[in-house]
């Protein structure tokens, strides 16, 4: 009785919340990063735990890219936010693009991680085709990085990031994604976080009141968005994304995660020409 009780108010205090959320998802991001630079976002933000070198997280993310990408190519980190990861792939990549679809966040990113040498940033919506085929023709075949991205786009922005990716890899270049996978339910999602009927830690009372709902993307989601007849899954596995602690002074937070390394199968467009122009004998 008493956990159906605290349910019931969790659900209140979360619905309570997402009525601040703007209604489109790229304006949840740029409001979002534009409170965090003036101030009025005062608490860490979720996801931008220890990003330094001392974050097992992001050495597993670096170990499982240098073994099974092309390094010699760039990177794009797709949803760099303020940049804090994205410096990280300068260790392994020469080159590295932070792309958001929040000018905000680039402008963040420009900000906190000066002269760099090959780390750049831009504002680009990689869910938009001719954005992306634009930056394709742009840098030539590259990599990609994705931390998050996935599980909070709704199932049509999935589909079109997939293609969009698709056009950035080219021929050599390898997709490592990222994405939380909370076994069941949204509040399951909060209590693994610390969040009670009680109270809701700050870091994530901010984020559910700001940025899009979390969701799942695991192992099916992945084979839905990236399907076994255009892409080759090469690696893949459970893991963490780390957070900022939930309370000052406390351990960062843990969010049960997947992740995976794809490529495009080779010649898929050539193959479905060949097999157009054979019904035509």
């Amino acid at each position: 009785m008493h956990r159906a009780a605290d349910t019931f108010r969790l659900a209140a205090r979360v619905a309570a919340l997402s009525l601040h959320r703007p209604s489109r998802p790229d304006r949840r991001w740029d409001a979002f990063w534009r409170g965090v630079s003036r101030g009025s976002l005062t608490e860490p933000i979720i996801w931008d735990a220890a990003p330094g070198a001392g974050n097992e997280e992001i050495r597993h993310h670096l170990q499982a890219m240098a073994g099974a990408m092309d390094t010699g190519l760039p990177v794009i980190d797709l949803g760099c936010g303020n940049g804090a990861i994205t410096r990280r792939l300068t260790e392994i990549f020469p080159s590295v693009l932070g792309v958001d679809v929040s000018p905000e966040a680039v402008a963040a990113a420009q900000c906190a991680q000066p002269h760099v040498p090959g780390l750049s940033f831009r504002s680009l919506d990689a869910t938009e085709p001719a954005a992306a085929a634009g930056l394709a023709r742009e840098l030539g075949d590259a990599n990609v990085f994705v931390r998050g991205v996935f599980h909070v786009l709704s199932r049509r922005r999935q589909a079109r990031l997939a293609g969009s990716i698709e056009a950035l890899l080219g021929t050599r270049g390898r997709i490592y994604l990222v994405e939380t996978n909370v076994p069941g339910g949204a509040l399951s999602y909060l209590r693994g976080l610390g969040a009670t009927g009680e109270k809701i830690p700050g870091p994530l009372r901010q984020a559910i009141s700001a940025l899009p709902k979390p969701g799942h993307f695991g192992a099916g989601q992945r084979s839905r968005v990236f399907p076994a007849d255009r892409w080759t899954l090469i690696a893949q596995g459970s893991t963490v994304l780390k957070t900022v602690p939930m309370e000052a002074g406390g351990p960062p937070g843990s969010i049960p995660a997947y992740w995976a390394v794809l490529a495009p199968r080779p010649q898929a467009s050539e193959n479905q020409t060949a097999g157009k122009v054979s019904t035509c004998w």
